[in-house]
């Protein structure tokens, strides 16, 4: 069956797994943990909004479909989609014949950190799992100050005498309101496949540049 050319569609069957993946993944969304209220708790029907406040599941799950792959995508709809393969702890593997779905089942995605990252950037793959590479990354994407990182965005690790040294890691949130720590959520390798952790913006700053896909907003 050819996927569609939508993030998903309004078929019931693929409205079912968003609706099941959102309690986890539109938590994940809000800009930062301590700016969530603390009233506030998730339910089945319910989950946190980008101010924190509840609102209806099924407000997410049709913000988190209505993308088309390549298209334009929110900050939030980018979050909910990596939060679905942190839920699902995908496996990570660099072999595009072990491509795994996005949470709508619109198309599939080579599970290593740059694949993870044209997933939930809703990219459009050139073939079955052919997402693409570290380097190619920004062909899609534009650097950007520290001061200027946002969810969404992506921290990357380019070392072109050696590809393998290579990395990128989604940003969730900052994590702390002097804005020097961060959440990320990266497909991180064999040992631990896909986390979610915070780091110290001095730690990785020699090492990494802030990019931002050029069709988020």
């Amino acid at each position: 069956m050819t996927p569609k050319a939508k993030v998903g569609g309004h078929a019931e069957d693929m409205l079912r797994p968003v609706l099941a993946a959102l309690t986890v993944c539109a938590v994940l969304a809000s800009p930062a943990p301590a700016q969530a209220s603390r009233s506030a708790r998730p339910t089945s029907s319910t989950a946190l909004g980008t101010s924190g406040a509840l609102v209806p599941m099924a407000a997410f799950a049709e913000r988190a479909m209505s993308s088309a792959y390549g298209g334009r995508i929110s900050r939030n709809q980018t979050i909910v989609r990596a939060a679905d393969w942190l839920r699902r702890d995908i496996p990570y593997s660099q072999s595009n014949s072990d491509a795994r779905w996005d949470l709508n089942r619109g198309r599939r995605y080579r599970p290593d950190c740059s694949g993870m990252v044209s997933m939930a950037w809703a990219l459009d793959p050139t073939g079955i799992g052919r997402a693409l590479v570290t380097w190619e990354l920004p062909t899609v994407s534009s650097r950007i100050g520290w001061r200027d990182l946002s969810r969404g965005d992506i921290l990357l690790r380019l070392v072109p005498g050696n590809r393998a040294l290579e990395h990128v890691q989604l940003v969730q949130a900052w994590a702390n309101p002097a804005h020097t720590r961060v959440w990320i959520i990266e497909q991180s390798g064999t040992a631990t496949d896909m986390r979610r952790r915070v780091v110290t913006i001095s730690a990785i700053r020699a090492a990494y540049a802030p990019y931002r896909y050029n069709r988020i907003s």
